[in-house]
């Protein structure tokens, strides 16, 4: 039996209000959204974390800092011995709250980017002075020597600025520029002017390697698992390090609601942490959600034949989009449309 990895890291997803209206947001966050989940409850799901020892812990939304007890639950979460770290547009990131966490002992910021200028990411994130909002919050970590990444999320609006943006993102003396591909759920989901298609996002992959390969900053694909081939392929510096999809295994997401969830991309829950106590061990280990996952013997299309499965296991939430089949074929890798292709 294979054994089971637990997750290093966990994103706590704390609301789903939010300052800004962005075309890709997966949970549709607004302003009006009432949180689920009380200063208690969130204290009790930091508890069960807690439990799988050592993890970081990511609180995200929505906007994390648009909750009153935000500093509460940082501070409660580094008592546990958990690494903590807040995900933020840095609207409400004043001086005051950067001390406030400094003095917490925050692990890090991450800071969203999604074109290297403001007229590109203001039309993205559809607030006017998104953008220098986000550079400002970014000085006030950078001069409390605070650690902080770059999250870029890559879409048909903004693949060809790719260089621009991780430059950027050198300048800013980020510790790591982190490109997430679009997954498309939430307000992405009608939106079709953001999908890549599989032939230009293979050229992404393989532009992203060159750049892992050569650029000052560290550089990690999210929700790109085929990365993790390409990188094997372009034989790039610690390829052999690089893994895929971590669902089921090195990651895990909880929803506004205490759902736990393979990510924030996949609205199937594993489980709820309200509902059965608390006892996130219990569904990290015998989830038959979590458990389908893993069993690669499983898959089936193109990924279940693929020799790179191991390494990457293709997007579960694009699969299940595409075909209905949560263990189905990755639509957006290269190697599966050629397969259609010649079956054709």
């Amino acid at each position: 039996m294979t054994e089971i990895i637990k997750p290093t890291i966990i994103a706590f997803e704390v609301t789903r209000r939010c300052v800004l209206r962005c075309r890709h947001c997966r949970a549709s966050a607004t302003t009006c959204e009432q949180d689920v989940l009380s200063t208690e409850q969130c204290r009790k799901i930091l508890d069960a974390i807690a439990e799988l020892k050592k993890c970081v812990v990511v609180l995200t939304g929505g906007e994390p800092m648009m909750r009153q007890d935000i500093f509460d639950l940082t501070d409660y979460g580094k008592s546990l011995g958990l690494r903590m770290a807040i995900a933020t547009c840095g609207a409400l990131l004043d001086d005051a709250a950067i001390q406030r966490f400094k003095r917490a002992g925050l692990l890090s910021f991450s800071f969203s980017l999604d074109g290297p200028d403001a007229a590109s990411h203001d039309a993205f994130r559809q607030v006017p002075g998104a953008f220098d909002m986000t550079l400002k919050a970014i000085e006030k970590a950078r001069k409390a020597d605070l650690r902080f990444q770059i999250n870029t999320t890559l879409t048909g609006v903004n693949v060809d600025h790719l260089d621009a943006i991780a430059r950027l993102a050198v300048d800013l003396e980020a510790s790591c520029w982190n490109p997430f591909v679009l997954v498309p759920v939430g307000r992405a989901e009608q939106d079709a002017q953001l999908l890549l298609e599989p032939g230009r996002y293979e050229q992404v992959l393989e532009m992203l390697a060159m750049m892992k390969a050569t650029y000052p900053i560290e550089l990690r694909v999210t929700c790109g698992p085929q990365f993790a081939r390409v990188a094997r392929q372009k034989n790039i510096p610690g390829a052999e390090h690089i893994r895929g999809c971590l669902a089921a295994s090195g990651f895990a997401f909880i929803s506004y609601q205490g759902d736990v969830q393979t990510c924030g991309f996949l609205e199937l829950p594993a489980g709820n942490l309200v509902q059965n106590g608390y006892d996130l061990v219990d569904i990290w280990y015998n989830s038959p959600l979590l458990q389908s996952i893993r069993d690669l013997s499983q898959y089936q299309g193109f990924c279940g034949q693929c020799s790179y499965l191991a390494d990457c296991r293709g997007c579960r939430a694009r699969a299940l989009i595409a075909s209905g089949h949560l263990l189905g074929q990755d639509p957006l890798c290269i190697l599966g449309q050629s397969n259609r292709d010649e079956v054709k």
